[in-house]
């Protein structure tokens, strides 16, 4: 809050917990929320009341497993899904379960309808590229960022373009930097123009950057496990944040 008020706590349900990041509908009522029905290894959508103490009021499929992160496209109505791909139980801790037959997708749903309305695998030598984070971009695009479950030697690009209706782009940074990021991009996020996307690699102390249009690498700068990132008001302009202060 940004007043005086106390913090609002809530939890998941008994047969579920939470994945990652959520995001408010367009006129700020309802929270999406990523969560886990482990018993079933299914990813869900929980829908929550803001204005009601964030009261569970519905749910419906990810359609796919481990859902990490969520945006609501400019029309207000489209979800897209960031699925990790990865089979996590309570009773394993933190072990990955399914690393050799991982699938992580992207996904677009209708929020009136519920309905699927486009999903995206990558190619079958990236399956254990886990899709983890989002940000919407110009001109429609969303900018996916991931984290690589295979062999450490391999080192794959990590960030992704996407547009409804074309293929997933994945992009590779020069050759140093890729190895230097270390599989592990931990946020991404558009400047507000939407022409500049930020992804950062806090296992490599480094944040990356894109351009939208082109699809290329621009360059990079160090910061000591700096992992969040976000717009300023002003074009081509990012706060960024360490973990070391």
């Amino acid at each position: 809050p940004t007043d005086d008020r106390a913090p609002a706590w809530f939890s998941a349900k008994a047969d579920r917990h939470f994945f990652g990041h959520g995001v408010f509908s367009a006129d700020g009522k309802l929270l999406y929320t990523t969560e886990n029905d482990y018993a079933h290894a299914q990813g869900i959508i929980g829908i929550r009341d803001a204005t009601d103490g964030y009261k569970q009021i519905g749910e419906f499929s990810a359609r796919g497993m481990e859902p990490h992160d969520v945006q609501l496209l400019p029309d207000g109505r489209t979800m897209v899904i960031a699925n990790g791909g990865i089979k996590t139980h309570p009773d394993s801790g933190a072990d990955e379960l399914n690393l050799p037959d991982m699938k992580p997708s992207l996904v677009y749903v209708d929020l009136a309808t519920g309905d699927l309305l486009e999903e995206q695998s990558l190619a079958a030598d990236l399956h254990q590229l886990s899709i983890r984070h989002l940000a919407l971009a110009a001109n429609d695009t969303v900018v996916f960022g991931c984290q690589y479950r295979g062999p450490e030697e391999n080192t794959p690009p990590l960030l992704g373009f996407h547009r409804r209706g074309e293929q997933p782009v994945i992009v590779p940074a020069p050759e140093e930097t890729q190895a230097a990021l270390h599989n592990y991009i931990g946020s991404v996020t558009a400047d507000a123009a939407g022409g500049i996307v930020a992804a950062s690699a806090p296992k490599g102390g480094l944040i990356t950057y894109w351009d939208v249009s082109a699809r290329r690498f621009l360059g990079s700068c160090e910061l000591n496990d700096g992992c969040c990132v976000a717009p300023t008001r002003h074009k081509a302009s990012f706060l960024l944040t360490s973990g070391h202060g």
